[in-house]
């Protein structure tokens, strides 16, 4: 599916996309972001709608995407590797620790 985002023209239409994608209705994704269903259904069908830099940030997380595919439909990483980067930067030095750990395990084998 994100490669097909890559490929879609406006955000309004790459949002949508993701967020069908991800199975999610205007709602669910409006209350899980923190706006309203109204505000999210203006996003994906008018493109003159400038959402602020933590919206895009709150719907790439929800989305599991980026905010580069969803602002310009550029993939520069794999998604998968991107988001689990970005949940690693949120991770306490502990856990990353143990994380770190694990890698090198595997890396060993």
């Amino acid at each position: 599916m994100e490669s097909c985002l890559s490929e879609l023209s406006t955000f309004g239409v790459r949002l949508k996309a993701a967020r069908t994608g991800a199975k999610l209705n205007q709602e669910e994704l409006a209350k899980r972001v923190g706006s309203s269903k109204g505000y999210i259904s203006e996003l994906e069908t008018n493109p003159d709608i400038r959402p602020s830099a933590e919206l895009v940030m709150k719907l790439a997380e929800e989305l599991q995407t980026t905010v580069e595919t969803l602002m310009r439909g550029e993939i520069t990483e794999a998604p998968a590797d991107a988001v689990f980067f970005r949940n690693y930067q949120s991770l306490d030095e502990p856990t990353k620790s143990k994380l770190q750990g694990i890698l090198r395990l595997l890396k060993d084998d």
